[in-house]
């Protein structure tokens, strides 16, 4: 019985562990009660099941996530849950808990503090909570089937944050939309910075979430575990910054690095930092912390690492800059890697027409291996991207306001750990008998001039060592971990990613269509093309998958037939400007050429 006790933990901790897309929807908006009515109000989801990411606008969601911003999947990426810190939902819209991280102050008149301390929807009198206004305050940990919402309280009357907390939950088939087991648990009461985030233990099972005081001079860590999350170790890391500061906090994909950007709520031209710290995953401690002052012109402090764990970005609102971990002096291995370009974006609904600035405020690493990037806007509808972060220096390729939004977001990113990273093998907690099976995984994209020429990202992870391509048309396999393939006619190939290690070795094969603008090719039927919003009122987000077209275009027409606008497309998402079409009824047609992809109807309204 003992030995059937033992096996049974071990496989309920390798499913925990092959739980790899947990992190794939990704939720953004403004849309609580009488904010429906807006054009550009609403919810927006990401689903990186989907390759390129599919985003469009969910009608059925109405609860506020523009600030603080969570959500977690099961091991196949359907939605299970969500949270803005204030309230934890369930994925069919209805709350599991409707009235978490109530603050221990009501709002005191007599203080010249009339404002309940996170965004609130009612009046001093009645609380509709919209979730919590930072970022990086809450975030839903998984153990076993059991779900940890931590997060932090934020007095408005005293602008500080004070505590940290949890509430505990369950989704399974007894209670299949969710219950409550534990709520506003007090983690610790002190002065802290408000974001945290969390990386999985060395074991391989639990996690540790990290975060700081507000002045960035302790870092604390808690131990998060099937006896629930207390405070492991308290650490004085040195660092000077003024009171009331904030800044993204991020861990290397392998786990090996923390890093996290000290930023002044002065903004002035000295006012913030870049800081990393090797990082130990068996005692959550921290070690060889070194940091670098930056220039901090305007609110942005985000931090990301590359999929790989190779690069390391920062941004400060106005720049992006770019930090090699395998360099010896790693700070000192700087470059920049994009300028903020100026653009601002226009919410044609508002008569003053006031530009809200698309640059570079905080960052989060996809599952896709892209790194998005979120302005500082209080309200908005297009961010930025990173398309290649494991590239060095420009190649890294980073595409200001690429992509439009379907309703508008603020100052929000989503915050989850990193769930695909296994135990560390080997180290003295490496104890439960879990090992790393890597899991392969890659994206590709074509090149803008040449559409025969792949590139293609390898994605996989728990701890590949060995990587073999075959790229389906009969050439030789190649063992580089990135590798470009050129072929040399349109048609469909089974491309297969194998990689290994001393473990067991896995394979992903995906169906890779290259078209042709020849107008006797069949092959455009796998194409995938969605457009988001519709009804528009300015930028259309065209996204095309499945199908590498020789030369896309999207062609709108009037109801009478004529043509209005036409635009070169590519494989992935494309932006395209409807302000200059009047309301109404319009038809459009993806074409490749001479060849008809897909034909539907949008809706131009003010």
């Amino acid at each position: 019985m003992k030995n059937l006790a033992v096996l049974l933990i071990v496989f309920l901790l390798i499913q925990n562990l092959i739980a790899q897309k947990q992190d794939y929807i990704w939720m953004f908006g403004k849309e609580y009660l009488g904010v429906q009515g807006l054009e550009n109000w609403g919810s927006t989801n990401f689903d990186f099941n989907y390759d390129p990411v599919r985003i469009y606008e969910d009608p059925n969601r109405e609860w506020d996530m523009d600030g603080a911003n969570t959500s977690i999947c099961d091991k196949d990426g359907n939605l299970l849950a969500y949270s803005n810190g204030q309230v934890i939902i369930h994925a069919s819209n209805i709350a599991i808990a409707d009235t978490i991280n109530y603050g221990s102050d009501i709002p005191d008149p007599d203080k010249g503090c009339i404002e309940w301390e996170y965004n609130n929807y009612g009046d001093e009198k009645m609380a509709i909570p919209g979730g919590l206004l930072g970022s990086q305050n809450v975030s839903i940990i998984p153990v076993g089937n059991e779900f940890y919402t931590i997060y932090t309280t934020y007095d408005y009357c005293e602008a500080m944050t004070y505590r940290m907390a949890y509430t505990k939950f369950q989704i399974n088939d007894i209670n299949p939309t969710g219950k409550v087991l534990k709520k506003d648990i007090i983690i610790l009461r002190d002065t802290l910075l408000g974001e945290f985030t969390a990386i999985r233990h060395g074991n391989g099972r639990d996690w540790w979430v990290v975060t700081f005081s507000d002045k960035f001079d302790m870092m604390y860590t808690f131990l998060v575990d099937k006896n629930g999350v207390q405070i492991e170790n308290t650490y004085p890391t040195g660092l000077k910054t003024n009171i009331g500061s904030g800044g993204q906090i991020s861990f290397s994909p392998d786990g090996r690095h923390l890093a996290f950007y000290t930023a002044s709520m002065l903004f002035s031209q000295t006012g913030g930092g870049i800081a990393i710290a090797d990082f130990d995953r068996c005692g959550g401690s921290i070690s060889n912390l070194r940091s670098k002052i930056l220039s901090q012109p305007t609110l942005g402090f985000g931090t990301a690492f590359s999929s790989d764990s190779r690069f390391l970005y920062a941004c400060n609102g106005e720049q992006i800059f770019q930090y090699d971990m395998s360099a010896t002096n790693t700070l000192q291995s700087e470059k920049k890697v994009a300028e903020y370009d100026g653009f601002e974006y226009f919410f044609q609904e508002f008569p003053d027409f006031i530009g809200y600035p698309v640059n570079f405020c905080l960052m989060k690493l996809g599952p896709d291996g892209r790194i998005y990037i979120f302005p500082n806007s209080a309200s908005t509808r297009m961010l930025s991207v990173i398309e290649h972060p494991t590239a060095a220096g420009a190649a890294c390729n980073v595409k200001q306001h690429s992509i439009s939004m379907p309703t508008a977001f603020a100052r929000t990113v989503p915050s989850m750990p990193e769930y695909r990273l296994g135990p560390l093998d080997g180290s003295p907690c490496d104890t439960l008998g879990i090992d790393n099976h890597p899991i392969a995984k890659y994206r590709y994209e074509p090149d803008t001039i040449d559409h025969f020429r792949i590139r293609f990202t390898d994605l996989s992870y728990f701890r590949p060592e060995r990587w073999s391509w075959d790229f389906g048309d009969g050439s030789p396999k190649e063992n580089i971990r990135h590798p470009y393939h050129s072929y040399a006619t349109a048609g469909t190939y089974n491309v297969c990613l194998t990689v290994s290690n001393e473990n067991s070795s896995n394979t992903s094969c995906r169906t890779i269509t290259i078209g042709t603008s020849s107008s006797d090719d069949v092959a455009v039927t796998p194409a995938d093309i969605t457009l988001f919003p519709n009804p528009v009122q300015d930028y259309l987000l065209v996204t095309l998958g499945e199908y590498i077209p020789e030369h896309g275009q999207i062609m709108i027409y009037d109801i009478s037939g004529r043509p209005v606008h036409t635009q070169r497309i590519y494989y992935g998402q494309n932006n395209v400007d409807m302000t200059h079409l009047a309301t109404g009824m319009y038809v459009w047609k993806v074409m490749d050429g001479k060849v008809e992809i897909r034909t539907g109807k949008v809706v131009k309204v003010d």
